[in-house]
Formats: structure tokens, sequence, C-alpha cells
């Protein structure tokens, strides 16, 4: 009967034989990774830490790739050019996300400074506590007026 069956099953693309089908509970990749196999960002990391000779200020210096390529994009960034600065900028903007500053209380702020900033504090929250009224509101001269009173009189030339 398992001959009958076979014989009605089209075979062609996308349809296999059976008897060369991934058997149930087998792996199509039986022997799996070997060990030892690395992946590519631990590659590249490995790459990046490899140390090499530089020559700075006529001394000749062990730094890691890594290094060079930070020192070197800071060099052209500062020479002018505008891809390395745009990746310096980015890098740099990254990184300060990801751990941002400290925030200290009162660094650098001058009494003054706070003067100011209570009193804006305390003029936006009285602003969003109490209703807008209209008639409370200062008088401020239109634009036709404004324009008008900065043109001179004819006489006053």
């Amino acid at each position: 009967m398992n001959d009958q069956v076979d014989s009605k099953y089209p075979i062609g693309y996308k349809k296999p034989p059976r008897h060369t089908r991934f058997q149930p509970g087998r792996s199509g990749n039986a022997k799996g990774r070997p060990k030892g196999a690395k992946n590519f960002a631990t590659v590249i990391e490995q790459e990046l830490q490899t140390p090499i000779e530089v020559t700075e200020n006529g001394k000749r210096k062990r730094i890691s790739k890594r290094q060079a390529i930070v020192k070197q994009t800071v060099n052209k960034a500062m020479a002018g050019d505008p891809k390395a600065t745009l990746i310096l900028f980015a890098e740099v903007r990254f990184h300060e996300s990801q751990n941002p500053p400290p925030l200290t209380a009162n660094v650098l702020v001058r009494p003054e400074d706070q003067l100011v900033m209570r009193s804006i504090v305390d003029r936006i929250r009285q602003s969003s506590s109490a209703p807008p009224d209209p008639a409370s509101a200062p008088n401020h001269p239109s634009e036709s007026q404004l324009s008008s009173s900065n043109e001179p009189e004819k006489g006053e030339l």
C-alpha cells in the first residue's frame, strides 16, 4: 500500500521524494557547530584588541587597533573631514545617551541664577493655575499701530 501512495505523490519543485526528506527527530545539521568556532562579533572584538605599533610624536608605541582607529578618526575630524566628524559625533552622542553625566544639585549655579529660575517657575505656575482673562491681558498695540507710529509725519523730516 505504501508503494501505491508513493506512486501517486508528485515529485518536483518543493516536493522532494519521501525517502530523502529529513526524518522526524533527526537534525538537519547533525554535527552542529564545531567546538571553538567563533561568531562574527567575537572575531571583530579580538581583532580590535590586537596591538599594533604606531609612531606618535616621534616615539614608537604599542596601542590596540581600536585606539588607532579612534585616534585616526579624531585627527581627520580635526582636519575638517566632514565624514569623520559625523562618525565622531554619532559615537559621542551614542555613548553620552548610554552613560548620562550624573546630576549634581546646584553645581555652577549662582544665587542670582536660582532667583531667576525660581521667578520663572512661579510665573509658570501662576499662569497655569489661573484661567486666562481677556480683560486682564495687557494692552499691546496692534501691528498697524506699531507700523504707523514708527513712520515719521510729513512735516517731521
